[in-house]
């Protein structure tokens, strides 16, 4: 039995119910009642863009309500995450993003306008990628041994390319320099995976690194010789190509991932019906068959595992950061 004295009890109450009034009235609303705006960094046609463009369409059948995308570049990231950060809690400002915008942007950073933890409810665990390490198709190694004795015996530095500083290729490079301690030069390419390509068909860079849908497409022509690929275990659609893992290396687990994220303090059942859907949408037949097509292994977590996961991922790479020797700036 209660020892509050009954007034004390109603009062009481009365301010629990108020309390819940706001989370009462999105739960019983129905959410979403109006468009639902997907804000990615990506520019059109992008692997962001596009991954949340066909998500959308599926939570959009799904809700019976648009789903709206709102594309943000630049500055890795920022522009995008900031302006969702600083939306209106309730749902309806959606950050679709990847590990360069939430987690690199943290360790590479001295100042944000965010704060990637605190500032945001995590949703889900979409998708992860990884990257293969390739060579040109007569180079004198096969693999990652074969790689690191033709280092070691050739008197000089090799070069590699990145898709740009602090990015998971430069980071694994050099991660790859200091275990098997050899010399590797790092050459940031602002052209992307496939300037880095032209160049190592071209002869005049040694090694490169490819998203694992490039490499499909572009390690199987002749032209380039696939050595190793990041990530726990093989992956699907490159299921003959060896992991650093396998080969010896340790710490190239997966190399990017794609997660959505609402601004801090958005509403339980809120929180709960978006990751539900996004979770369910990328699921669909339809949908998964294209988002693996752009060369994801499609995830689907719930908002307590991404959060998990983003606490090792960031000890992960803040070691892999220090190792590269990067600064915050």
């Amino acid at each position: 039995m209660s020892h509050l004295p009954s007034t004390t009890r109603r009062a009481f109450s009365a301010a629990l119910a108020a309390s819940l009034l706001p989370l009462r009235a999105f739960a019983d609303e129905g959410f979403p009642v109006r468009p639902v705006k997907f804000v990615n960094w990506s520019n059109p046609g992008g692997n962001l863009d596009l991954f949340g463009r066909i998500m959308g369409d599926q939570a959009a059948r799904m809700w019976g309500q648009a789903v709206v995308t709102d594309n943000k570049p630049g500055a890795s990231g920022i522009i995008a995450t900031d302006y969702v950060a600083k939306a209106a809690p309730d749902g309806y400002t959606v950050l679709i993003t990847s590990s360069t915008g939430q987690l690199t942007n943290a360790l590479t950073k001295l100042k944000l306008p965010f704060d990637p933890v605190k500032d945001f409810e995590p949703l889900s665990l979409l998708a992860a990628g990884n990257i293969a390490l390739y060579a040109r198709a007569d180079a004198p190694f096969g693999n990652l041994k074969e790689l690191v004795e033709y280092a070691r015996k050739s008197g000089r530095p090799l070069s590699y390319g990145s898709f740009g500083l602090g990015t998971s290729a430069h980071l694994y490079g050099e991660a790859l320099a200091k275990q098997a301690g050899i010399q590797l030069v790092h050459v940031p390419y602002k052209t992307g995976e496939l300037g880095a390509m032209n160049d190592v068909i071209g002869g005049s860079l040694d090694l490169s690194f490819f998203s694992q849908g490039t490499a499909k497409v572009h390690g199987t022509t002749g032209k380039l010789k696939l050595l190793a690929i990041s990530g726990p275990q093989r992956t699907k659609i490159l299921p003959d190509l060896p992991t650093f893992g396998e080969q010896g290396f340790k710490g190239f687990g997966m190399a990017g991932w794609i997660a959505a994220y609402a601004p801090a303090r958005t509403p339980k059942p809120v929180v709960a019906k978006l990751s539900t859907t996004m979770r369910e949408a990328i699921r669909q037949p339809d949908a998964s068959a294209k988002l693996e097509a752009l060369g994801y292994d499609l995830i689907g977590s719930s908002p307590e595992e991404l959060m998990a996961f983003y606490q090792e991922e960031y000890k992960r790479f803040a070691e892999l950061v220090q190792v590269a020797g990067i600064k915050p700036e």
